[in-house]
Formats: structure tokens, sequence, C-alpha cells
């Protein structure tokens, strides 16, 4: 039987196929038209028909401001304070009490053993527990000063509907700064996020984990949170302005991070070059400008018509005829 060569269907006998089939078509960039191979189609041609039908949306960027944060765990508190600063202060105040009750002890023992009320060896015991006391005084008061907190001042914060309570690595604290914005999210409330506000960061560094505690004041005037909730704080570092979209809109091709701008009746592939993400959205440093109408959806099916038309019409045909 003799063998006969396996034309290429024409493009256009394809489209003609896929819609009488009731199949989606999305018309690509032909080949180059000197015959030798064309390189990957960088747009996809779409009838107003089939951008409503394949789910596409597209929006329109322009700069505007743009908040760096860091997400970081955090617990809910209802005061500001670390329990380790809560400890501390605890132990110095029971250690005080104590001296004092042991300096007033020695000196009322004293004047009573001078007026032979009492034996000098009730003096003695009185003036050991005084000894120890102060011992245990100073010990305290230095945990505290190494806490960074003045034993001399209580310290005090304004008031808060609760507090939130995240730790940072040493590293990233040159970047948090008091007086910033932070956003609160629990597992509770999924959906939503808290406002809040950096007070202060801790004085002290947990030595076994190098981190240091951010003080946030967290905006809940209906008592919805808990403390002891856990939690997942983002604190704003940076604010600047700048072209971002949803962070879904962009794409891996290979290594390469790319979006599709609509051009006309056309959406193009342009690569871009991605900065921070925050609140869902990415930041674009080159790739895009002003003005620029990016598909936030349905850019996977725009990707998916791209890769299937780089293969050239009638491959698998030809690799059928020669296994025959």
């Amino acid at each position: 039987m003799s063998e006969r060569p396996i034309r290429s269907i024409p493009a256009m006998l394809l489209l003609v196929l896929a819609a009488g089939c009731g199949r989606e078509t999305i018309e690509t960039r032909p080949p180059a038209a000197d015959g030798g191979a064309a390189e990957a189609p960088a747009r996809v041609f779409l009838a107003p028909e089939a951008v409503k039908k394949a789910g596409i949306v597209s929006e329109v960027v322009h700069p505007a401001p743009f908040a760096e944060t860091l997400a970081v765990p955090a617990l809910l508190s209802p005061t500001p304070w670390t329990a380790e600063e809560v400890e501390a202060r605890l132990m110095y105040q029971s250690a005080t009490a104590r001296f004092r009750r042991a300096a007033t002890d020695v000196e009322r023992l004293r004047r009573l053993a001078g007026e032979n009320v009492v034996a000098q060896k009730t003096v003695q015991a009185a003036e050991s527990e005084y000894s120890q006391a102060q011992v245990d005084r100073l010990r305290s008061e230095t945990t505290l000063r190494s806490l960074g907190i003045d034993p001399e001042h209580e310290g005090s914060f304004a008031p808060a509907d609760l507090w939130a309570l995240a730790d940072i690595y040493d590293s990233q604290v040159p970047r948090v700064k008091a007086g910033v914005r932070a956003f609160i999210r629990v597992e509770s409330f999924p959906d939503e996020s808290f406002a809040g506000r950096v007070v202060s960061l801790a004085a002290f560094l947990k030595a076994q984990t190098r981190t240091l505690t951010v003080r946030i004041a967290v905006q809940d005037p209906r008592h919805r949170l808990r403390p002891q909730e856990p939690a997942t704080v983002e604190i704003q570092v940076a604010e600047r302005t700048a072209l971002s979209v949803p962070a879904p809109a962009v794409l891996y091709q290979e290594t390469a991070r790319i979006l599709f701008v609509r051009r006309g009746d056309a959406f193009e592939r342009v690569r871009v070059r991605v900065g921070a993400e925050q609140g869902g959205r990415a930041e674009i440093l080159a790739g895009l400008a002003d003005g620029d109408e990016v598909v936030t959806r349905g850019a996977q099916i725009l990707l998916g018509e791209l890769f299937k038309s780089s293969i050239p019409v009638g491959a698998d045909a030809g690799d059928e005829a020669e296994e025959r």
C-alpha cells in the first residue's frame, strides 16, 4: 500500500471544525510567512462574545499608593505587656514588699532587744531574713532592667480595645516604626481584617528566639476578638506610589513572570518584574505602563491557548504517519 503524504490542516479549517463541534475557539498569531519555524506567539485574538464566554476580566492600572507590609505571627492580649514583663514586675513587687517588711521587722526587734523584751537570737534571725530579702529585691530589679523597664516607673499606654503582641526578628527591627498602621487577621473571621497601630517595641530581645515584641493597639469596638487568640499581623513598613495588580493575575511561564495586557482586540503576553505583595495585590516594578488594561481573571486560559498554538499544526498527524 503506497504511502500518502499527510498535509497540515489549514488553520482556518481548524477554526471551522471547532466551531461546528460547539467548542470555543481562540485565534492565535499565524506561522511565519517564509515557511520557517514560527516563534511562540505573544498574542491571542478573541471576539467580544468569546471574551465574555471565557469569563475574562480586566482592569486598567494606574499608579496608586502601595503599602508594603511585613506579615508576622501574633497573640492577642488584654494588656500591652509581654508574659516576661508581667512576670518580672510581679517578682519585683513581691520582692520589694518582702524587703520592706523585713526592714520594718529588724528595726522593731532591735528596739525591743535593747529593752530586753526579745532575745538576741530573734534579732539575728530577722537580720538574716532582711539580708536575703535585700538580695532577692536586687535580683528582681536587675531582671526588670534587663527587660528595659525602669523599676521606679510603672509605665502606661493609651487605652485600646485589645492588644496584639507580635514577634519580629532582630534583622526586621529597623523596618518597624512606632505609629505605623497594622492589619490583624484571625481564623475566626477569615474574610475580615481589624485595623491596628504599632504603639511601641519592647526594649529587650528574647535570647532564645532572637525576636523582639511589637505592641499593637487593635480596634475592636464590638469586642469580637478574644484574648490569647493567635493572629497574623501585617505591619506597614513602607508606602510608595506604584502600579499593582491582583496577585493571581501574575503567572509563571518557566522562570519568567508574565501578565496578559489587552491591546485592542488582542491579549498580549508581557514579561514583568514583580516587587512586594500586600493585601492580595502584587507590585509591578517593570513591564507595565500607566493605563495598561491587565487581565485579572482568565489569564490561565490565554496562556493555555498560547501553548497550544506553539505546537505546529499537523505535527501529531505527521508522527502518526511515520509510525505506519
